[in-house]
């Protein structure tokens, strides 16, 4: 696990809160470093393999580091906080224009204009 923080697109695998343990799933870090708690805790989506609408499609050309070889998804309405502590290594990272069409879906679907 990086001992820095990490940045605003990067996928990171975490454990995950609704399965049973130890179940892991990749989350995709959308908060920057104005988020109050960078470093240590991050504004997340999860990813899955499941294209579930309205799921945002992740293609291969979306991912600037570690594309899964499969089809992937964002959940924007599956979205909480992480600790960087409980990161157990990082999977990837998106391109800044994949990661904002994530971020733009995650605020419409919270009331953003």
């Amino acid at each position: 696990m990086s001992s820095g923080p990490f940045q605003r697109g990067t996928v990171v695998w975490h454990p995950a809160p609704f399965k049973q343990p130890p179940r892991e799933r990749p989350f995709l870090i959308l908060s920057d470093s104005s988020h109050p708690f960078h470093g240590s805790e991050y504004a997340v989506v999860g990813l899955t393999t499941t294209n579930r609408p309205p799921a945002i499609e992740l293609a291969s050309a979306d991912w600037t580091a570690g594309c899964p070889g499969t089809d992937s998804y964002a959940s924007p309405w599956y979205v909480f906080t992480i600790k960087h502590a409980d990161i157990k290594r990082p999977k990837g990272a998106l391109a800044t224009s994949a990661t904002d069409r994530v971020a733009t879906a995650v605020g419409s679907m919270l009331g953003v204009p």
